[in-house]
């Protein structure tokens, strides 16, 4: 008997079946394929840390070093070292790697080294994740420049450095665990010992190391740090840790993953008020069959299963085709991370994760049947068959009469009232609103902030028009001084700041030195935003990154005192103020010109520029970079999307697919809303064209409260994505160094574009659904 009762239901109410069916199986897609690229992520990043064996510790150093010494201090700490190594890096200028018809790495931010394979650990990949083997006058590719200027299999890239000039056939695309995303400034070449020996002979490049050390599995990487450091050993640059490698290659993928899982869980929350209107409606429609199967004994249990088993029914096969749907739709996700971590992602591990979607989705929605399903207990068996429905016999206050409306036309006013009147019904679908258009508008916000030039304020770097960096060279000095000589004397340039950004020693928490990147200058020409506190200004003041104040940082708030190693004395500095820093794994500081430079471990020198009203950017950049070939010339735009490349393009697929999803279930939930709200007013309807109403008038009565539910939906779904998505994306960012994201709006896309189209998707729906007439005799009706 239930099963028939179940089937006669499916029958009866096919459109809102249907609904709530694409509903469930839109979040269950989507929940599972999150999951899926989370658990790929997990299986890929496994699988190309198996491959590549990356370092526990990497010492970045620049300079004079003795390799004996090295050796002897891993021998001494044997008991947390495994193995040593140290790669030793040619760094060429972008600008002398040519390609193509005469272009030229001269825009990128990277900093380019080539290099011979490691022999014991940290190994550079190829596309299937085995280790490179670069015949003579072959080059290994970085998967990053590949991408970024569309190089190919059989091309050629040509070195030149002062009168050394070599050819290298691309053989190869590599993958390098610790350099491999856009958010590390470094990318290494490989070629064949022969072809370095060359290059080194021929001094084509500045050297750099790399000192590496992998652990024991039970090694301390902290006691291994503190003992380098204590030691003395060369870290002109500085120390990191290998699981900041592993954050940056997973970085975008993750982000786009919890981005999705999140418009999943308003999936659900979408599908869960869809299926309380469903509920009501049918309670309010089956009252006096209800009361019924009360009087006949049948207990609440049973009558509840009734209802129950329909939903029980839908959630398993829309669990079971949104399971196996999100196999393919994580393709459209995961091509990143085939790129970037690994081509073969056939793991079981996704079949097993991916399985939490549906199982969760299911019970989800029986517990919230069975919430909603408790309205059942209240009704008795005598006032359900003397009542047509719950709500009839109640007093209603009689609110809006028809005679005070002077403004509006008769049927958009009634229409208006109409929604006055019955809010509590039409809530669900102001709420299904607000919740599509946050869907639409919270990843627009997301992917207009990292792509703007404002991003680079969380990136540690004050809002300006350009920037120069200047590469490690013999003349990095002179054309460092020679640089702001020509800036001063230049009329285009409003105004400007050097840096200079060297390697400073730093008591922790625990009294031991560790090493921070300390950047030098007059921050308050290009200011930046401040967490807490101010930029430093004096003597002995400093301001620190958010993740180095935190806890596992340094652990200091403003007013705190820092101890800093500078010109061999303890240097005790003020912290003025805390900022927000997502490069270098967060953790950085600046601090006033008082500090002094360290000469010996100078990172980088960077001179900020804002340019005078009516100069063209593009001619300024091309002159610098003319007169500085070994100079780095951008504009911020330009820098922040190097540096964030990978996330702004993925971001900018779940921005098409948010809108299509909501648009979808704004159109679905409408229609299905319409159609109850109709069926549920037909004797009314027809009373009203008893009484001489046409259909377009009765027509136009619904639409004009569903288009005012519709746009003020719109409106507040605006404004929650404005500033509760600021919060939620806040609260994702700390972890990776930024603690208050605040969006960039831009306000034709965020107030007139998105909210058009929905407008115009939805606003069709209502135009066809609202389209009443009773064509059938009025009198059957009636009597109905």
């Amino acid at each position: 008997m239930f099963f028939k009762i179940v089937k006669n239901d499916f029958i009866r109410q096919k459109t809102v079946t249907i609904s709530v069916f694409l509903f469930i199986t839109m979040a269950v897609i989507l929940a599972a394929t999150a999951i899926n690229n989370i658990a790929n992520l997990i299986q890929g990043m496994s699988d190309f840390q198996e491959s590549a064996v990356p370092a526990d510790i990497t010492v970045m150093h620049a300079g004079e070093y003795d390799q004996a010494e090295i050796d002897q201090f891993a021998e001494l700490s044997s008991d947390h070292i495994a193995m040593q190594e140290t790669m030793v890096l040619q760094n060429i200028d972008g600008s002398n790697i040519h390609f193509g018809q005469n272009q030229s790495m001269a825009g990128t931010i990277q900093d380019i080294s080539f290099v011979v394979q490691n022999k014991n650990f940290d190994f550079i990949l190829d596309l299937d994740n085995e280790k490179l083997d670069v015949r003579e006058g072959f080059v290994a590719v970085p998967v990053y420049f590949m991408q970024q200027y569309d190089l190919k299999i059989g091309d050629a890239i040509t070195v030149k450095g002062g009168e050394y000039e070599i050819e290298f056939v691309i053989s190869d695309y590599a993958r390098d665990y610790e350099m491999n995303a856009s958010l590390t400034s470094s990318k290494r070449f490989v070629i064949n010992q022969n072809d370095y020996d060359e290059m080194l002979e021929m001094q084509a490049g500045e050297l750099e190391y790399l000192i590496e050390f992998k652990l024991n599995e039970n090694g301390d990487s902290a006691v291994v740090q503190n003992a380098y450091n204590e030691a003395g050993l060369p870290a002109n640059g500085p120390i990191l840790e290998g699981k900041i490698f592993m954050m940056f290659n997973a970085m975008s993928d993750m982000a786009v993953a919890i981005v999705i899982i999140f418009i999943s869980i308003l999936l659900i929350v979408i599908a869960s008020l869809c299926i309380r209107l469903t509920f009501l409606a049918t309670i309010d429609e089956d009252i006096r069959e209800i009361g019924v199967m009360k009087a006949m004994g049948i207990s609440k249990k049973d009558i509840k299963k009734v209802y129950l088993n329909k939903y029980r029914v839908i959630s398993v096969a829309a669990g079971i085709i949104g399971y196996l749907f999100s196999f393919t739709a994580v393709n459209l996700l995961n091509g990143n991370m085939r790129l970037y971590i690994s081509s073969d992602l056939s793991g079981n591990l996704k079949y097993v994760l991916s399985l939490i979607a549906p199982l969760l989705v299911y019970f989800m929605i029986v517990l919230y049947c069975k919430q909603v399903l408790k309205r059942i207990d209240k009704i008795s068996a005598v006032e359900a068959l003397r009542q047509d429905s719950m709500e009839r016999g109640k007093n209603q206050k009689y609110t809006l009469p028809l005679l005070k409306n002077k403004f509006l036309s008769t049927n958009i006013y009634m229409g208006l009232r109409d929604v006055w009147k019955r809010f509590k019904l039409y809530r669900l679908l102001f709420v299904i609103f607000i919740v599509c258009t946050f869907i639409i508008i919270l990843p627009v916000n997301i992917y207009n902030t990292i792509n703007s030039p404002g991003f680079s304020t969380y990136m540690g770097i004050g809002k300006h028009d350009m920037r120069i960096d200047l590469r490690r060279t013999e003349s990095i000095t002179e054309d460092f001084i020679k640089l702001q000589e020509e800036l001063k004397n230049d009329d285009d340039i409003e105004k400007f700041a050097p840096y200079i950004t060297s390697s400073y020693q730093v008591k922790n928490a625990e009294g031991s030195f560790d090493y921070i990147n300390i950047e030098t200058g007059d921050f308050s020409v290009f200011p930046l935003k401040y967490l807490e506190g101010r930029a430093p200004e004096g003597e002995g003041e400093i301001s620190l990154s958010f993740a180095n104040a935190a806890k596992d940082g340094l652990n200091k708030k403003v007013g705190d005192e820092v101890t800093v190693m500078a010109g061999g004395e303890e240097q005790t500095l003020i912290v003025t103020g805390i900022y927000q820093d997502i490069t270098n794994g967060g953790k950085t500081a600046k601090a006033h010109t008082s500090l002094g430079v360290n000469e010996e471990a100078v990172l980088w020198y960077i001179v900020s520029i804002d340019l005078a009203d009516g100069v063209d950017i593009h001619e300024k950049m091309d002159s610098y970079q003319n007169a500085y070939s070994t100079a780095q010339v951008n504009d911020i735009k330009e820098y922040t999307q190097q540096t964030l490349g990978n996330i702004i393009e993925q971001m900018g697929t779940v921005v098409v697919g948010g809108i299509a999803i909501a648009i979808i279930i704004a159109v679905l939930i409408t229609a299905l809303f319409l159609r109850m709200l109709l069926s549920k007013d037909m004797s009314q309807i027809a009373i009203m064209r008893g009484l001489g109403l046409t259909s377009n008038q009765i027509s136009h009565q619904y639409m004009a409260g569903t288009m005012m539910v519709l746009l003020f939906g719109i409106i507040l779904g605006v404004l929650v994505s404005n500033y509760l998505g600021e919060f939620l994306v806040s609260i994702a960012m700390s972890s990776m160094g930024a603690a208050k994201i605040e969006f960039v709006h831009i306000v034709w896309q965020t107030w007139l574009l998105c909210p058009l189209v929905l407008v115009i998707a939805v606003g069709l729906m209502i135009f066809m659904s609202c389209k009443v007439a009773v064509k059938d005799d009025l009198s059957v009706v009636l009597r109905s």
